[in-house]
């Protein structure tokens, strides 16, 4: 038992495992200042290297302890008996002396055993019951046993397959923690950038973190994050978890233990490394840490089990689908038969008709809605049918969803361009705009990954379609797939986007529609593109008499061009 470790009745009742897991704890909580050493490099969630399968709870907290003491970078483990059928052994040192004495690590693990006959328990005898009759059969007929494996370490393992080890982007970035984050912020705690603080404010469910850039690294950025999601999952709403007294309390204390398990837990399973500083660790918190789990290590195993409910139910939005609302409209023509149209609903709080015609039998539209989600830009989408009533309060819902994020974005961006000093960037974007609007020479626009099935929104292949099917769509369909009409990029450009503002005049949305494009150019910066879809929104307001008279059109000088801090270089 660990010197630092208060022997006590609780402690003495703990098994084997658990007393090491606690001593771990302890030694690290005395030695490092925090639950983890510093430096280690997150090698995924550990799992069985026979199954696949991911060790959740305590076994998943005590093997990364585990893998951490150790060095190892191989988060797959084995059992003797796995290694011995496998034709596997173990590796030897320098003096040809095993690696795996002394190594094994004990995981637990419990078995449904029926009560009357002491085996197994065979869960078929629950089939046909209700949900009400299988817990009462199970609270009076079975019993968990407690049994244990001892397991190995892939890193001290010879013979195992090589570990197919996914591809870290070196500078930390990781698409599935930007995902998830993104998704968070839209369907359940907002999270606001900016100020020196990274916190979770129950009374206004949402996260305050500082800009990404004040951050040490990606990695720093994605703990603290994850951390402060972690706790999150505690208002009523989602887990409605007892978040403690106040900060600096020791109920509090104990929510903080729970975060931090958790964003390890969401870390491991995002495959992402785990920054040096994976929490500040407050002091406070450490002694109070260190004296709960010395008078009560049970605080440290509900603390780990809590914390594997908060990844769980974090990860699930991983798998979550994004629901595309929609509505079928009954109506009849001039001559009386009936005609259905498709409805569907935008972000932006406008009901849009999805197709441009009408069908003449219900079963006709939803097998063009069949079609529809069969595109690989609707595979990870779950299609619901609601009334038109539903969509359109759906609608307005999505336009103040906007709204908010809109005005959390302001919040978010308070830079000032300074006078003096101008980033490279700027003047770089600034370059490069000039240079794209003057050139001589049109450079050709990789398709690849463009083009009108690359759009997401109903709404916005809606527009195209439109264009396309206008008498000049031919000549659409040339500058939507990269080709020339005019002569010179600048003019090519604004020739689709006044097209395209003909028939919405949603900047975001034109903004996609042109992405999705032959003429937008990943090398220009946003800016550019933002302020020749301002200008031909107006352009076009002209013509159809919004305004007394249009604004002057640049034939492709890009004078009119704003390059601000947030350009694109």
């Amino acid at each position: 038992m660990s010197e630092t470790t208060i022997k006590n009745d609780a402690y003495d009742k703990l098994t084997p495992q658990r007393k090491q897991l606690v001593d771990e704890v302890l030694k690290n909580l005395e030695n490092c200042g925090g639950l983890w050493h510093q430096g280690w490099t997150n090698a995924g969630t550990p799992e069985s290297a026979i199954t696949g399968k991911k060790y959740r709870g305590v076994n998943n907290f005590f093997l990364t302890l585990v893998a951490m003491a150790n060095g190892y970078s191989d988060n797959r483990w084995a059992t003797f008996n796995q290694i011995h059928d496998k034709g596997w052994k173990f590796r030897t040192n320098e003096q040809g002396k095993s690696l795996g004495k002394g190594a094994g690590a004990v995981i637990e693990y419990f078995e449904l055993r029926d009560k009357e006959t002491k085996q197994p328990f065979d869960r078929h005898v629950l089939d046909g019951m209700t949900a009400d009759e299988r817990e009462e059969y199970m609270k009076e007929n079975v019993f968990p046993l407690r049994k244990y494996y001892r397991v190995f370490n892939g890193d001290i393992i010879e013979g195992i397959p090589e570990r197919q080890k996914h591809e870290i982007d070196q500078s930390g970035y990781s698409g599935r923690a930007e995902a998830i984050l993104k998704l968070w912020s839209e369907t359940e705690s907002p999270i606001i950038y900016g100020g020196s603080q990274a916190y979770y404010h129950k009374g206004t469910d949402r996260i305050h973190l500082p800009q990404k850039e004040d951050f040490y690294s990606m990695q720093e950025y994605y703990s603290t994050a994850l951390h402060e999601v972690g706790h999150s999952t505690g208002h009523e709403k989602r887990l409605n978890r007892n978040m403690g007294d106040g900060f600096g309390t020791p109920s509090y204390a104990e929510e903080e233990l729970r975060a931090e398990i958790a964003s390890m837990f969401i870390a491991q399973d995002l495959e992402i490394e785990m920054g040096e500083n994976h929490i500040q660790n407050n002091a406070a918190y450490i002694e109070s840490w260190k004296e709960k789990i010395k008078d009560n290590p049970d605080v440290l195993f509900e603390a780990i089990a809590e914390a594997d409910k908060i990844a769980k139910f974090v990860m699930a939005k991983e798998t979550q689908k994004e629901v595309e609302h929609f509505a079928v409209e009954e109506d009849t023509n001039e001559l009386g038969d009936p005609i259905y149209r498709l409805y569907v609903a935008s972000e932006h709080g406008q009901v849009r008709q999805a197709f441009a015609t009408s069908f003449d039998s219900r079963e006709a539209l939803m097998a063009e809605v069949g079609k529809m989600q069969e595109l690989p830009m609707y595979s990870d989408k779950e299609f619901q049918e609601v009334s038109l009533d539903e969509l359109r309060e759906i609608s307005a819902k999505n336009e103040n969803a906007e709204t908010e994020q809109s005005e959390r974005r302001k919040e978010e961006i308070k830079e000032v361009q300074s006078e003096i000093y101008i980033r490279p960037s700027e003047i770089a974007a600034q370059e490069i705009a000039a240079r794209a609007v003057v050139g001589a020479t049109i450079a050709t626009v990789d398709m690849a990954g463009r083009g009108i099935d690359s759009l997401t929104h109903l709404s916005d292949r809606d527009v195209v379609e439109r264009a396309r099917a206008t008498k000049s769509g031919e000549k659409f369909d040339t500058l939507y797939n990269g080709g020339s009409l005019l002569g010179s990029e600048a003019k090519d450009e604004r020739s689709l986007l006044s097209r395209l503002a003909m028939f919405t005049g949603d900047e975001e949305q034109i903004m996609r529609i042109l992405k999705s494009s032959g003429q937008y150019r990943d090398e220009k910066p946003n800016a550019y593109y933002q302020q020749l879809i301002k200008d031909e929104i107006k352009f076009i307001e002209g013509l159809k008499g919004k305004q007394t008279s249009a604004p002057a059109r640049s034939s492709g000088s890009g004078k009119g061009g704003h390059f601000g801090v947030n350009a694109k270089s």
